[in-house]
Formats: structure tokens, C-alpha cells, sequence
């Protein structure tokens, strides 16, 4: 057993008094006696461990805690999800996202961060659609796509485009930046778009330059 009074007397380097004439040990002084042993303890117990386990140091230990802006707290914000966006046709268009993120409190304007789409334009014809960032406005029921769109069609002709927008209540979608165009029939560049959902129909306006494939026009 270990002897408290020589314990104490090695910490303070007083003399060992005789038993008989040693008052009473408080409550105080029992808590103060087992910390000068479990210190010790935990001392050596600890570089024990950085002695097996020099990979830890302080860099392990640090948690980097960002304190929320004001009003962020207020303001909508999902992961991974999928949502979907319906047509005056009822048709189903199906949009994930890696976030949605409100632009302000109770905003009905939604920013979208990769988002990703089917849009279907009759039973076997429909259009994936894709951007790194997106505004879905919920008043409008439009969805805006910027910073490289690309939209590729069940048919594999591929459209391009730096940004677009596309009504759903109309189901209407129109650019007026340079879009380039490439399918299997030839490639195309041109100052802008418009597309009807419902007709199918992608007309290009503005100075639009063709090159069509020689072998696309040999008949059978």
C-alpha cells in the first residue's frame, strides 16, 4: 500500500511526523493526496503513447469550427437531392442536385449547384440536361442554367450553350449566346436558340453556320 505522509512529504520535502501526533486528514486533503498520484500516472501514460504514436501531434487534434453567418440559419439548404418540375402537360421532369440553397430567407429563388436532368418531350424522345450552377425561380417556374450547359438528346446530337433559361408553364427555353451544336447529321454554331418542348422543335437564330457530313446526304 502506498504511504500517504511519505507521498506528501517528497511534494512539499517536510519530514515524516510520528502517526500519533498527525491530526485528523480532511476531505480536502484525500482529494489533494489521490491527484498527486494520478497525475503522475497520467503523465507517463501519455508519453507513453506519443512514444508508440509519434504520427500524432497537434494538427490531429484540431477541429475547424465555422461560425454561421447571420442569417444563414434562416435560409433553406438540402444535400444530394432530387426534386422534380412539372409542365402545363403534366409531364415529370427530373432534376437532381449536389445543393439547393435559398438566395435569401424565405426567397422563392432556389440556386441549384450541379444540376442534372430528363427532360422528357413526348413518349420516346427526351433530353439530358446538365450545368455546373442553376436558379430554379418558383414564381416563374423557370429554370435558369449557367457556366457551360450542355444538353445532350435521345437521338445523340449534342448542344452547348454558356447559359439558358427554360419556362416550364410554357415549356419554352431560349439563349442568345453562341451555341454549338454537333449530331450526327453535321456541326453547327450559331448567336443563339429558342425550343418549343411540346413540338420538339430547336430553331437556331441569329448568323448560324452549318457544316453537314457529305455521307448524310447520299441516299440509299
Amino acid at each position: 500500500m502506498f504511504d500517504h505522509e511519505k507521498i506528501d512529504a517528497f511534494f512539499t520535502g517536510e519530514k515524516i511526523a510520528d502517526k500519533k501526533s498527525a491530526p485528523n486528514i480532511t476531505q480536502h486533503t484525500k482529494i489533494v493526496r489521490l491527484a498527486k498520484l494520478l497525475l503522475p500516472a497520467a503523465a507517463a501514460l501519455l508519453f507513453g503513447l506519443l512514444l508508440l504514436f509519434p504520427s500524432l501531434n497537434d494538427k490531429e487534434f484540431k477541429i475547424d469550427i465555422t461560425r454561421p453567418q447571420k442569417g444563414e440559419l434562416e435560409k433553406l439548404h438540402i444535400q444530394n437531392t432530387t426534386f422534380y418540375i412539372t409542365d402545363k402537360n403534366n409531364r415529370v421532369n427530373n432534376f437532381t442536385a449536389d445543393n439547393v440553397d435559398e438566395t435569401s430567407p424565405g426567397s422563392k429563388l432556389v440556386k441549384l449547384t450541379n444540376p442534372k436532368g430528363i427532360m422528357p418531350t413526348s413518349e420516346n424522345v427526351w433530353i439530358d440536361i446538365q450545368s455546373p450552377t442553376g436558379y430554379f425561380d418558383q414564381t416563374a417556374n423557370s429554370l435558369k442554367l449557367q457556366d457551360n450547359v450542355e444538353m445532350v438528346y435521345s437521338d445523340g446530337m449534342t448542344v452547348n450553350v454558356p447559359d439558358m433559361v427554360f419556362f416550364f408553364a410554357d415549356s419554352k427555353g431560349f439563349s442568345d449566346k453562341p451555341v454549338k451544336a454537333r449530331g450526327h447529321l453535321g456541326d453547327l454554331d450559331s448567336e443563339g436558340f429558342e425550343f418549343y418542348k411540346d413540338k420538339n422543335i430547336l430553331i437556331f437564330t441569329g448568323k448560324t453556320h452549318i457544316i453537314i457530313d457529305e455521307d448524310t446526304l447520299k441516299g440509299n
